[in-house]
């Protein structure tokens, strides 16, 4: 999965969050919606490019598929929980 990951130069933070979750039976470190994260990154003009480009989501939906099927089920666990330090009005959101 390391190999595919590092051809693709694409879904490592995915492979993550199935490794996490697979090991503690917790859910993921964090999977946002594609309508939340595209928006996210349309905003870093760097990067809007590839954010943009439909390819890149299918090339990430192929990359789920594949990890399911290697781990031999879905091992990311529903949540509901949300830790976002945008949401905390303190010194270290600023961090």
């Amino acid at each position: 999965l390391k190999s595919m990951v590092d051809q693709l130069a694409n879904c490592e933070d995915i492979l993550m969050n199935f490794l996490v979750s697979a090991v503690t039976k917790l859910p993921p470190i964090k999977v946002t919606q594609k309508k939340q994260y595209k928006e996210t990154m349309m905003g870093q003009s760097s990067r809007a490019s590839r954010w943009a480009d439909p390819d890149h989501f299918a090339q990430r939906q192929t990359c789920m598929n594949k990890f399911a099927s290697w781990f031999g089920g879905m091992p990311l666990v529903h949540s509901q929980m949300r830790l976002d330090p945008v949401l905390f009005k303190d010194q270290v959101s600023i961090l």
